[in-house]
């Protein structure tokens, strides 16, 4: 059996919370769903008999090192490993996903359990639709994960942030024919990963998601359009998006936890649904803290990570992370600067990556844990002069839902952008190459330190870290 959405379920049953008390997706399952601490599955979803939802499958380094099958500590690196090794697709005649078969007038959206995300969201949303398209002139590939606000029982409005998916577009738009998509919903969350890295417009995402999982990646083509989708996914939707028809989209809380990007943009007109006999929805909660954050930033820290370890030969690197408390838009470097100036090399290099959200970045020593945030400001306030270890850059080009920067063109066309300034800080002590004043920057520790408060009670307590 391939590793799919119910193969990684397994792997986790450890770790998963199970709700089998009644939730309500239109008015409390995302409530629930976002104070999760660990992977949660509803399995009483009013108004969907038989439904089972999950959520918070990758939140956590501890998950996500399951995903892997590495330990937490050595996540980035490894997924910065395995991101480079070569993946494979193949077609077969069929498979779980053809199941059940919902076609044209059968098609009703309103039977999946899509939520309601946030008090600001104008309706139900799919938020962990993988949107699969093609270069009408090549064929290439291209899976993106794009919201998905339910507007009928045939159709959708969804918003593009830029993108290659936005690049197809266009190239059907000035053929004034309409672009064939699927939104692929439920499959193990390392498609998911795959989908949310933005790598070269070349990139097939369904072989990125095969190098992942070291396996091949099984396909099936659709029943009405000319696409190919993993024929282990638990929900196909197919459709086609009308050329240069925009409405109006939104309002919906975007990862930065802002009612972000409402405006006029493109429609999906659904054609089939494809599912699995008892198909498990997966969902994205998206305010506040959730694996809508922490989905896309897996492999962009494990991008940044491969960077870094090619500047200058290769910086003595620890970890990278970027929390999901961060916005998304703030990366934590830890390294260990051995000459002048390398704090700051790592600051640009992080800051001009294949992806455009980092905004902020700050970069630590190897004796601050970039995972507690009091550890991080504690770094930012004793080790860093503003006056000499800050960089600002002006006219930057921003992540379009970035509401603190100003926006000079407007979402539901290709140039929705907007621009501002982005800013490195170096928090590391003095390299080694100043060997006496890095000495003056070493902690205090109590001492003793390493025993643990809960060995000496006999009792579990949690340990609150030094």
């Amino acid at each position: 059996m391939p590793k799919d959405l119910r193969w990684y379920l397994e792997a986790i049953k450890d770790q998963m919370i199970i709700v089998d008390n009644e939730v309500d997706p239109y008015t409390n399952l995302a409530a629930y769903a976002a104070q999760s601490p660990a992977p949660i599955l509803f399995s009483n979803i009013k108004g969907y008999p038989g439904w089972k939802m999950c959520d918070m499958l990758l939140k956590t380094r501890e998950v996500q090192g399951k995903a892997i099958g590495v330990d937490p500590k050595k996540v980035v690196p490894e997924m910065a490993r395995i991101m480079k090794r070569p993946g494979q697709c193949v077609m077969v005649n069929t498979g779980p996903v053809k199941d059940v078969k919902m076609i044209g007038d059968a098609v009703d959206l309103y039977k999946l359990p899509a939520p309601v995300h946030s008090n600001v969201n104008s309706g139900p949303y799919i938020t962990a639709g993988m949107c699969v398209t093609k270069d009408p002139n090549t064929g290439i590939r291209n899976v993106t994960i794009l919201r998905n606000q339910l507007k009928s029982r045939n159709s959708t409005g969804f918003l593009m942030a830029g993108g290659h998916t936005w690049e197809n577009l266009s190239k059907y738009e000035e053929r004034n024919e309409p672009m064939p998509m699927a939104i692929v919903i439920g499959h193990h969350p390392l498609f998911e990963v795959a989908a949310a890295f933005r790598g070269s417009y070349e990139m097939d995402e369904f072989e990125l998601a095969s190098s992942l999982l070291g396996e091949p990646v099984e396909l099936v083509k659709c029943e009405t359009i000319d696409m190919e989708v993993p024929a282990w996914a638990e929900i196909v939707i197919e459709g086609t998006v009308p050329p240069k028809v925009r409405e109006l989209e939104g309002p919906f809380c975007e990862f930065t936890n802002y009612c972000v990007a409402q405006g006029n943009n493109p429609v999906f007109n659904v054609s089939a649904i494809t599912m699995r006999k008892d198909a498990i929805y997966r969902n994205i909660q998206t305010p506040r803290y959730t694996d809508h954050q922490a989905i896309a930033s897996l492999p962009r820290e494990a991008h940044i990570f491969s960077r870094l370890k090619d500047v200058e030969g290769g910086l003595d690197l620890h970890d990278v992370h970027t929390p999901s408390w961060g916005g998304s838009f703030l990366v934590l470097v830890q390294m260990t600067p051995h000459f002048e100036g390398q704090a700051k090399t790592a600051i640009l290099a992080a800051l001009s990556t294949a992806n455009f959200m980092p905004k902020n970045v700050i970069v630590v020593d190897d004796d601050v844990n970039i995972y507690d945030a009091r550890d991080v400001v504690w770094a930012m306030c004793t080790r860093v002069n503003p006056q000499t270890d800050v960089m600002i850059f002006d006219n930057m080009r921003i992540y379009p839902m970035d509401l603190a920067c100003p926006q000079i063109s407007p979402p539901g066309e290709k140039t929705y952008q907007r621009v501002g300034g982005k800013m490195g800080i170096d928090a590391t002590k003095p390299s080694l190459f100043r060997k006496k004043e890095r000495e003056e920057f070493e902690r205090a520790l109590p001492m003793g330190f390493g025993l643990k408060l809960s060995d000496l009670l006999g009792e579990a307590i949690q340990f609150d870290g030094i």
